[in-house]
This record gives structure tokens, sequence and C-alpha cells, in this order.
């Protein structure tokens, strides 16, 4: 391991002056906020005590802190006191909720030197455990500073961030010097973090901790009875349209009036990402000639063919994941308009072919795998996806090769969390000390 004291670059000595100006330009301002609200409190470095020798762990919101949370329970099962910081307010409020009543939440302390270096003493953990890529230069040097070891969990490194980091303008050129270990998604991800500088033996990948997230398939009899709710009978086929955004929402209606007068029975489950265009898709799938009803009022959709509408829209929050197992084949949204994509491995966990189009950025590690392993497709807009859900929809033997494939993915897949733990534990870094003061606390 490289000496951590040698970890100087001109560019990090120039950024921390600079958070060094704003601290004491802005800090009239800070003070008044921090008198009045909790939030900033934290966010100033005033986080609420955790005993000595807890883990850190760091997310950035609320997609990180979704794999943040196995690695959590991982480790509290194991016996190790957590203290959690995500920098959104939506990423704290789901973290409070998440997380057994044990482990302390707060807001991520700003990357400046005083509010860093407070939380630091304040917490004074064992290990901190940065989430994805949460690299954050105050926060790295004051963990040197302080003698606390820096991992990262489900870390990830685009070409373009390698290339950033490694600029000579980079305050983080040389990062690789304050890490410890980094637990990575991908093989990818790992050629890219020992190109940054990371010792090869401190790097590895165990896949992505947001598979222990995902729902065991349902069973056959839940699956019965899902299909009830909706008043479907054992034949009709369905097709889900999960997480559909306003810019693809003309595109995935047309492909459903499509799919429908194709497969005549059918029916599409719709379910657009924010309640808020309920309405809007509604009126979109009636002007294409699609009856629909909402989801709420359609707990008995009537069985009788000619009264049956084509679409049901979820109007209902946290049911998609499970509406997802009585699919044929299932649509992920946000990724025919430039959204970055939704997860795909939640149709994939029960065993559902999966369709995608072109824009899975923030998802990409899990839509190749799922593409590579043949358990999705791939389409480049509506037109294409109507064609690929019908072909899939049509071939039994087609159907059952990729809901096999999804299953063979999600199995070889679960089990990250503890996998990385083992190893940050056979690291030395998760020590026994820290796991006896939390165990006791």
């Amino acid at each position: 391991m490289a000496d951590q004291r040698n970890w100087t670059p001109f560019a990090y000595r120039v950024y921390r002056f600079a958070t060094w100006v704003i601290w004491c330009l802005a800090w009239p301002g800070l003070r008044v906020a921090r008198a009045k609200s909790p939030e900033w409190r934290e966010r100033l470095g005033d986080v609420p005590d955790s005993p000595a020798g807890s883990i850190w762990v760091h997310a950035a919101s609320v997609g990180e802190f979704g794999a943040a949370l196995p690695l959590v329970r991982e480790l509290v099962a194991q016996g190790h006191g957590v203290h959690v910081t995500v920098v959104t307010p939506a990423g704290v409020g789901i973290a409070r909720e998440s997380l057994p009543g044990g482990v302390r939440v707060s807001f991520a302390p700003l990357d400046l030197v005083p509010a860093v270096r407070r939380a630091v003493r304040t917490l004074r953990p064992s290990l901190i455990i940065l989430i994805e890529n949460e690299l954050w230069p105050n926060l790295l040097f004051e963990a040197r500073t302080h003698g606390v070891p820096v991992a990262m969990a489900n870390a990830r490194m685009s070409e373009r961030s390698l290339s950033r980091y490694r600029s000579k303008g980079s305050p983080l050129r040389g990062v690789g010097q304050l890490i410890r270990a980094a637990v990575c998604q991908s093989q990818d991800d790992v050629r890219r973090f020992v190109r940054l500088g990371f010792e090869r033996s401190r790097v590895r990948s165990f896949g992505s901790t947001k598979f222990d997230l995902l729902a065991e398939p349902l069973s056959a009899s839940e699956r019965e009875e899902l299909r009830s709710s909706f008043g479907l009978d054992e034949s009709r086929p369905v097709l889900v349209f999960g997480s559909v955004r306003p810019r693809e929402e003309a595109e995935i209606v047309r492909a459903v009036a499509t799919c429908l007068a194709d497969l005549g029975d059918a029916l599409a489950v719709v379910a657009p990402r924010h309640l808020e265009r309920v309405a809007p898709l509604m009126t979109a799938l009636e002007s294409a000639g699609v009856a629909s009803v909402r989801r709420t009022e359609s707990s008995q959709v009537s069985r009788e063919a000619g009264e049956r509408p084509g679409a049901v829209v979820l109007d209902t929050t946290g049911e998609l994941g499970a509406v997802y197992a009585i699919a044929n084949v299932a649509f992920v949204g946000g990724t025919l308009a430039n959204y970055g994509g939704h997860n795909p491995l939640e149709p994939a966990a029960q065993g559902v072919p999966v369709a995608l189009g072109p824009h899975t950025e923030t998802c990409r590690e899990s839509a190749l795998l799922l593409l590579d392993e043949g358990a999705a497709v791939a389409v480049s807009n509506g037109e294409e996806l109507a064609e690929e859900l019908l072909r899939i929809a049509r071939d039994a033997d087609v159907r059952r090769s990729m809901s096999e494939a999804a299953l063979r993915v999600m199995e070889e897949g679960r089990g990250a969390s503890a996998r990385a733990v083992e190893w940050l534990a056979g690291l030395g870094l998760l020590s026994n000390a820290g796991r006896e003061r939390g165990a006791a606390s």
C-alpha cells in the first residue's frame, strides 16, 4: 500500500484552500441556517453521536442508498454498529424508514474542512465505507489525518470519470493512495480502479449489492391471487410497461395499441414513474383506441370479453415489483427517452423477459448483464419495442429461455453484500473492537 502521507497533490491543496475560503465567506449565513435547521446542523458537521468504532456508511441519494441498504443490514446482522449519512432529503427519509432503529442516520456533512473534521471527530468511526463513487477530497483527507481507513462498496467508474480523476487538475489525482479497498460492481470497474492507482489485491468485484434488495419470485399461489385481483383468467397474456417517463409516453402508447391490436385478448399494465402522469396516460391510451381503467378501480376487471379494458394504469405505489410477476414480458421505462433507465433487475427477479430502450446509463451493468445472458432484448424506439414484445409474447420457447436466463442471473448475483463484508473482514477492516462496541450499543 502506498504511503498515504505522500498524498497532497497541488490540485487538492487548491481545492482545500478554496473550500476554506467558501467556509469563511459563507459562515454568517451558515451560522443562521445552523441555528434554525437540524438538517443544516448536520450538514455543518454536528451529526448525532454514535458509539466509537461504528462504521460510517456514506451514500449520495436514494439510488446509492438502495445499494447501501443490504450492506448495512449485513453489517448489523454481524453485530457492527453503523452510522449512515445521505446527501439528499429524500435519501435521508427513506434511510430512516428502512433501517433498524439501532442505526443512526443523518445528513452528510458538506465537503468543507470544518464540517467534515467535526463529523469525523464526533463519529470516531473504525471504518468509512463510500457507496458507488462518492469520492470527496476533504472527507478523504480528514479520514487519513484521523487514522480512519476508507473503503468503497458497490463501486463503479466510467471511462469519463477515470480520465477526470487522472488529470493533473483533479483534486482526486492519486486518490488510490487513500482508499484501502474497493468492492466493485463489475470487472470493468475493477480494471478502471487499478488504472487509477488502486492496488490490484485490494480491488474485487462481487456484483451489485442491489441484487440483495430484490424480492424472491412470487409463488404460484401468489401469482394466481395477483392475477385474480386484476380479473385475469389463466390464459390472458399480460404485458407490463414499468416506470414510464413523460418523454417516452407517446411511443409506449403506440406500442401498447399495436400489441393489443395484434394479440387481441392481451392486457397491458402501464405504470407511470410518477402518479401525476396517470391521468395524461389514460387520456393518451383512450385517444389511441385503448380502453383503460385505473388499478384502484379494477380490483375485479370484468371477465366478459366484450367488456374488458385493454389496459390498466397503475395508480398505486410500491406494487410494480410484484406486478411484474404476472407479465409474459415486461418493458422497463426511462430507457426509450434520455432518462438513464430504471432497474431492469425488478422484472428479471420474477423470471420475466425484459425489453429495454437504448438509454441505460444509470443501470448500465445490470442492463448489460441481462442482455449478455439472453434475459433481455434491446430496442431503439417504440416500433421496435412493439415488434419485440409481440415476438416474445407469441413464442413460449423464447419466453421460457429468457425466463430461465433471468432467474440464473439473479441466483448468481444475490449474496454480493455478504461476500463484500466477508472480504473486507479478511482485509482486517472490520475490527473486532468495532464489532463489540457496536453490539453493545
